[in-house]
């Protein structure tokens, strides 16, 4: 094994080290612990480079596999194997990503039972979970074809040319259906990328980007192992490069024209210098190497060509899916280290995997041909044991594993030392509701719900208030929400223990009114609210549970749990004809857009009034 690619893989080792530690602190903490994403921003890196690059990097593998095998292209076959590998070993990352940026990843499954055939998101899945079985089966001949199950590996290469064509339409298909997910947002994404035509540019741009990594996984790997690269080879698939780039840049430029959109790439602005930026590094650098024969002669210049079309398309979907729809939302959005920690730790990690199979399995024949050769052509063998003493001398390659390790495990130690452990939940104080008889609003710090209270009010009845209002504080009658519900995701304390004792009579005495004697005095063995609040608190409601705790929860959960309920079984009634009655767009409407509710709550916690907690807006 060479010295480049053992200081190669202690790289790679250290960078999932450090992913390691953000993984087992993300799946305990939580997204917000240990990223930057917000309502506004949802989608960040993750999105934009683990699932949108990560499925366009392995474009390669339908590329390649193609233009080897149905057009019948001998002297590509030798970039056809790795090109599927590294297809294939995409694919499993772009799964792996999904569970990181997934709030409830355990819910992975769904798409598969819960059919929404209207969302490009549901065909994205779906063939994404295909084509990661197609590319599995397609390269499973590769595991088998040096062993004895010969009539297995046979069996399989029967299958290959219809997996390849199989393989090829799926690819077709989500590629494209991932600039569809887009199309839904034509006054959030930039109108230099937001078009008509996404989907059939993020097609021809997968093409594109499989040619370039193909060209840098090959040279990438010849380097590592100091190879010769197949130049012809490389030429070849940088000359169907030329063409693919310039059919790409083309359709780009005849896209703009036709919505005459292009002034707004040279108008100055912050969006218009990262599209030229895009399109220099995707197509411009690389088609000026790629074009001149001498040119990509040159390995190294070929190699840093398609590492830099690379870069620029890997930026094109970045752009696409965060950086172009800063315009709209005036976020500010930038990765926290442990977002690039995940997504590289993911690169890396299978990168190691990638290496593995293509040592020990016959992924590049002639490469594993040439080890066999070498290790038969060695002089001598070292020992293992010393043949006198028969002491242990050792292994070979027992010094880079234990080198691997302590990479490992110091940068695990590493990540454990600079992750934040914030709580699970900040808190988010909740106001009282504001607005007249006619319309409350909830919510903090805009009222992210509409509430009609005069409509619900007609419907129920003035005496069936304790619907809602289950509990209220004495003397009182209406108690608003947000008296016991104070924040929207955390529990309330809503026992003030203090106050009681103030109320009762001074002295030890006073705790044998709630507390039994010879009891310890604590909240488990101190008698039910309900004995002392039952007729001037607590009101009898089938609706909502009886209180009997002392602490109250969010208003989230606790207005959910009670307004879905009503809703689902008022949408069962045909006479209302409101069947969609219980989802969630018929109360959580947005009708501003996000700059506007950036700045109504910047103005709102300017006015915050000399009551607790209240904020007015204006």
């Amino acid at each position: 094994m060479s010295r480049r690619i053992q200081v190669f893989k202690g790289i790679l080792w250290f960078i999932v080290g450090l992913a390691a530690a953000t993984t087992i602190v993300r799946f305990t903490r939580g997204l917000g612990t240990t990223t930057a994403l917000s309502d506004t921003t949802p989608w960040g890196l993750w999105v934009g480079f683990d699932v949108m690059g990560g499925v366009a990097l392995a474009a390669g593998g339908f590329v390649v596999a193609a233009i080897a095998h149905i057009f019948q292209r001998r002297k590509y076959h030798h970039a056809a194997r790795p090109a599927i590998l590294t297809a294939m070993l995409g694919y499993a990352a772009v799964a792996v990503g999904l569970l990181y940026d997934l709030g409830l990843p355990w819910n992975i499954w769904r798409p598969t039972v819960y059919w929404n055939p209207h969302s490009p998101l549901f065909e994205v899945a779906w063939c994404v979970m295909l084509y990661l079985t197609v590319l599995v089966l397609e390269f499973s001949p590769v595991f088998f074809e040096r062993t004895r199950f010969s009539r297995l590996y046979r069996f399989l290469l029967r299958l290959q040319l219809p997996l390849i064509i199989l393989g090829i339409m799926l690819s077709t298909l989500h590629q494209s259906s991932l600039g569809s997910l887009l199309l839904i947002m034509p006054f959030r994404l930039h109108e230099l990328w937001y078009t008509s035509l996404l989907p059939e540019i993020f097609f021809v741009s997968a093409i594109c980007l499989g040619l370039a990594m193909s060209i840098f996984e090959s040279s990438l790997t010849a380097w590592l192992y100091e190879r010769k690269p197949h130049k012809e080879m490389l030429e070849g698939l940088s000359r169907f490069a030329v063409g693919a780039l310039s059919f790409y840049l083309g359709f780009r430029i005849f896209d703009l024209w036709r919505q005459d959109k292009i002034a707004a790439a040279f108008d100055g602005t912050r969006e218009g210098g990262l599209f030229l930026f895009e399109i220099t590094l995707s197509c411009i650098l690389p088609l000026i190497v790629f074009s001149i024969p001498a040119l990509r002669r040159v390995p190294g210049l070929l190699f840093g060509a398609a590492g830099i079309c690379v870069s620029g398309f890997l930026l094109n979907r970045i752009n696409a899916s965060g950086l172009a729809q800063i315009w709209s939302t005036g976020s500010n959005y930038f990765p926290t280290w442990t977002e690039f920690s995940v997504s590289f730790g993911i690169v890396a990690g299978f990168a190691l995997i990638f290496f593995f199979i293509h040592e020990h399995f016959p992924v590049e024949p002639d490469f594993k041909d040439e080890e066999d050769q070498f290790k038969k052509l060695q002089l001598f063998e070292l020992p293992h044991f010393d043949h006198v003493s028969r002491v242990w001398l050792g292994d070979s390659n027992f010094c880079p594993r234990r080198v691997y390790s302590f990479l490992f495990f110091t940068a695990m130690a590493l990540g454990f030392t600079m992750t934040p452990w914030n709580t699970l939940v900040e808190s988010s104080p909740v106001t009282r509701a504001r607005g007249g008889q006619e319309l409350l609003k909830i919510g903090y710090p805009i009222g992210t719900v509409d509430f009609p209270h005069k409509a619900h009010v007609d419907r129920i009845g003035t005496q069936q208030c304790f619907v809602c209002h289950h509990l209220h504080k004495p003397a009182d009658e209406g108690t608003p929400c947000s008296e016991c519900h104070a924040d929207m995701y955390l529990e309330t304390r809503i026992f003030d223990h203090g106050q009681h004792i103030a109320l009762l009579a001074t002295g030890n005495a006073s705790c044998t009114a709630c507390h039994a004697e010879g009891q310890p005095h604590m909240g488990a063995t101190a008698k039910a609210c309900s004995e002392c609040h039952q007729k001037d608190m607590m009101t009898a409601n089938s609706q909502v549970r009886e209180f009997t705790h002392l602490d109250a929860p969010g208003l989230r959960k606790s207005l959910h749990e009670l307004c879905i309920a009503c809703h689902e079984r008022e949408a069962k009634r045909v006479e209302l004809k409101r069947p969609d009655l219980f989802r969630c767009a018929t109360c959580h409407r947005t009708p501003l857009d996000h700059r506007e509710q950036q700045r109504r709550m910047r103005a709102s916690e300017t006015l915050v009034s000399f009551r607790q907690g209240s904020v007015t807006i204006p």
